[in-house]
């Protein structure tokens, strides 16, 4: 069993590790609800940062790979 390739944070706090975005994106909505998956993939590859109305504010994706 290796490192998961996925970490997300909130206010710069590890909050969980994930394979993949799909897994990361279920877990989020889960808790704050939504389809977050395009935002976080956007988020994780650096092509948006959500402003302070947006419920992905404050989190980010990074990749362990």
């Amino acid at each position: 069993m290796g490192t998961k390739k996925y970490s997300l944070y909130k206010n710069g706090i590890h909050l969980y590790d994930f394979d993949n975005m799909s897994q990361c994106a279920k877990w989020l909505e889960n808790i704050i609800g939504g389809s977050l998956y395009q935002g976080l993939s956007k988020i994780k590859n650096g092509e948006w940062i959500p402003k302070e109305d947006s419920q992905l504010f404050e989190y980010e994706v990074k990749t362990n790979i």
